[in-house]
């Protein structure tokens, strides 16, 4: 039931008009003045207000004016007993829905209501739309804030490098991955750098070309290939590259890029393979050895006694002691060659890996080629068992040893640390020597692999390929790394005991 207010001073008309509405069904509330008509204009919120210029203290034109500071949109039908066009002009100028004159007839004023009520609903319509079509601007903002944050979060934390260029080359999208990867940040990058830059020189060239050509996955694809690229500090990283075109309204508008890095992968197929090489040149030379063996014991033994016979005879006595020593030196080389191919079962069991260091260290401290060394012991505290072979280990921890003081030359510093790192035992062994170059470290671990001297039996190129073996043996890892003319690091991985 629509509300209606009638503001009007004259009682008797008051209720005449009153009656009128409430037989036309209206609620009709009245009001004897101006202020009363304010206050229950706020209070009851009437649809229509029929109001009385003419009266005492606050007029008509007064009270529609508050009215409409109240509601601006309040439907207001001015009501005058005289036809008066200025007010009325004045009226309807300050929004007053109509201006009748008295006396009004009932058509008339069921009229001009009905025009105001159609106002009213209309009004509320268009607000109820509004308020709908704010809700669904919201829900949609809110669909489109979710469906951009799961984007970015895909992009974000996807374990591959995705790099976004807009048409022309520069960056417009670098994930974390590709910030891990190249070593820039993202404000390094986003908007500042151009897509060449994280190339070798032509290749990023090269890419869109064949991106564009259609021969290598499709129009405007790059299906998996494997490329380089170059990180902030200048080096070159292979990935695997995989690449599409990006399209807005049919026109051309960027491109992107998924990378994915390869070097742990390089790494273990360069471990797979000198595993399996290791595995089939030991037993390769150690069907060689036995079949040289024999024969070499026989050489020796007749040596031996030709040197007893001809001990009186001084030439003869240094020629066959010639053959003796450089017999035995091919009998330590073969035996050497028999230990790496030899598989034997370890006797593993719970140590500190403290205890096998030093026992290591205590055989060759001494020795003449440790002197000028200074040695620098750390030791992690409280690192956990591991489960080895400590005669095993012992070996592996004296070829490096070994091998470092022969980079030193007599001089210079050996720095042996320990740490737990996860579920693991680090065991470092950092000379200050000659160091290496960078293309030897791929090979420091092949088999028959030496930089020294091989006289008096020395640089066979057995000792790191054993203790290599030895190490994986007990499922851990031995890795190096060299700078020529600064020094080397050897870096032992074993696993904790339980592990």
């Amino acid at each position: 039931m629509n509300k209606i207010l009638l503001v009007d001073d004259e009682e008797s008309i008051r209720n005449m008009m009153r009656m009128t509405l409430e037989l036309d069904g209206y609620s009709v509330l009245t009001a004897a003045d101006g202020p009363s008509a304010l206050t229950i204009f706020q209070e009851e919120l009437p649809d229509v207000v029929l109001l009385d210029v003419r009266m005492p203290g606050m007029d008509g034109v007064e009270a529609l004016r508050r009215i409409k500071e109240i509601n601006r949109d309040a439907e207001v039908i001015i009501i005058s007993g005289h036809g008066d066009m200025d007010m009325a002009i004045k009226c309807l100028r300050m929004e007053a829905s109509n201006f009748l004159t008295k006396p009004v007839t009932e058509e008339l004023l069921s009229l001009s209501l009905k025009r105001s009520l159609e106002k009213v609903a209309l009004r509320r319509k268009v607000k109820q739309y509004t308020r709908d079509l704010e809700t669904l601007v919201r829900e949609a903002n809110v669909e489109l804030e979710k469906a951009y944050q799961f984007r970015e979060n895909i992009i974000e934390h996807s374990p591959d490098a995705i790099v976004c260029i807009r048409k022309g080359g520069t960056i417009i999208i670098f994930n974390s991955a590709a910030e891990k990867l190249l070593g820039y940040r993202k404000e390094q990058v986003i908007g500042v750098m151009n897509i060449v830059q994280i190339y070798p020189q032509g290749v990023a060239r090269k890419i869109m070309k064949d991106l564009k050509s259609g021969d290598f996955g499709g129009p405007d694809i790059l299906q998996k290939r494997q490329v380089l690229l170059v990180d902030k500090h200048g080096n070159e990283l292979p990935v695997y590259i995989s690449a599409a075109i990006l399209y807005e309204n049919g026109m051309e508008a960027g491109s992107v890029g998924i990378f994915t890095d390869l070097r742990e992968r390089i790494k273990l197929e360069k471990q797979l393979l000198r595993s399996e090489k290791l595995s089939s040149l030991g037993k390769l030379s150690a069907g060689i050895a036995h079949e040289i063996n024999q024969p070499l014991t026989g050489v020796l033994t007749f040596a031996h006694l030709l040197a007893k016979k001809f001990k009186n005879d001084e030439p003869t006595r240094k020629d066959l002691e010639i053959i003796v020593r450089e017999t035995t030196r091919i009998r330590g080389i073969v035996q050497g060659i028999l230990d790496f191919a030899r598989e034997m079962p370890m006797q593993r069991k719970p140590l500190k890996i403290e205890q096998v260091l030093e026992q290591t260290l205590e055989i060759i401290v001494h020795q003449q080629r440790f002197f000028g060394i200074t040695l620098v012991k750390k030791y992690g505290a409280g690192i956990p068992n591991v489960v080895v072979d400590s005669n095993l280990m012992e070996q592996v921890f004296m070829n490096i040893i070994l091998n470092a003081l022969d980079a030193m030359h007599g001089t210079g510093t050996l720095t042996i640390r320990t740490r737990q790192i996860d579920e693991f035992v680090e065991i470092e062994f950092q000379d200050t020597g000659s160091g290496m170059p960078e293309a030897m470290l791929d090979k420091i671990f092949d088999p028959f692999f030496t930089t020294k001297d091989s006289t008096e039996g020395m640089g066979m190129g057995l000792g790191l390929a054993v203790s290599y073996g030895i190490v994986k043996n007990h499922n851990g890892d031995i890795v190096v790394s060299s700078t020529e003319g600064v020094g080397t690091t050897f870096t032992i991985k074993l696993p904790l005991e339980n592990n």
